[in-house]
């Protein structure tokens, strides 16, 4: 399958791979990940895709067992309880000032984190999480290819997380 082929049949789908992510991982940024993932595992399979009889079943398929597999793995119940502790915190943050001081303390590491990033990395961190623009945009922006911006962002979240993870851990 070429490239415009691709795009034509397997782009329209993006939103109910989404659905599918998250109603299984029951959280964005994980799903928005899974999301790239799926893609890029479609793509690298576009030679096969033509076989397809139903696109849209198998991209649900595919986004499926990608989910299962995220489940399945080692981290992934860190990662949940992780996060619902850092949740909790953000909700108790307005009423209690220790809790103000440590929602603080957890912004700035990753924003020490952010500035030790090297070019264009930082960029697209900032402009995605912080300025809230498409990956479209912000590849325009910085004049990069979309996928590149989208696998970029992909790592850096990931390790967002484990800067976050290791802070809890620790």
């Amino acid at each position: 399958m070429d490239g415009a082929t691709f795009t034509k049949t397997y782009f329209p789908l993006r939103r109910v791979v989404e659905q599918v992510c998250l109603a299984m991982l029951k959280n964005d940024s994980n799903a928005g990940d899974m999301v790239q993932e799926v893609f890029l595992k479609l793509w690298e399979e576009r030679d096969r895709l033509d076989d397809v009889r139903c696109p849209k079943a198998y991209a649900i398929r595919v986004a499926r067992n990608r989910c299962l597999d995220k489940l399945k793995s080692p981290g992934a119940q860190l990662y949940d309880e992780a996060t619902d502790s850092m949740e909790e915190v953000a909700a108790d943050a307005w009423s209690d000032p220790h809790e103000q001081l440590v929602v603080r303390e957890k912004e700035s590491r990753l924003d020490r984190w952010v500035s030790q990033l090297k070019e264009p990395q930082r960029s697209i961190f900032r402009l995605r999480q912080y300025e809230m623009l498409s990956n479209g945009e912000t590849a325009a922006r910085l004049g990069l290819e979309e996928s590149t911006v989208r696998s970029a962002l992909s790592r850096l979240r990931k390790e967002a997380r484990s800067v976050l993870l290791d802070e809890i851990k620790g």
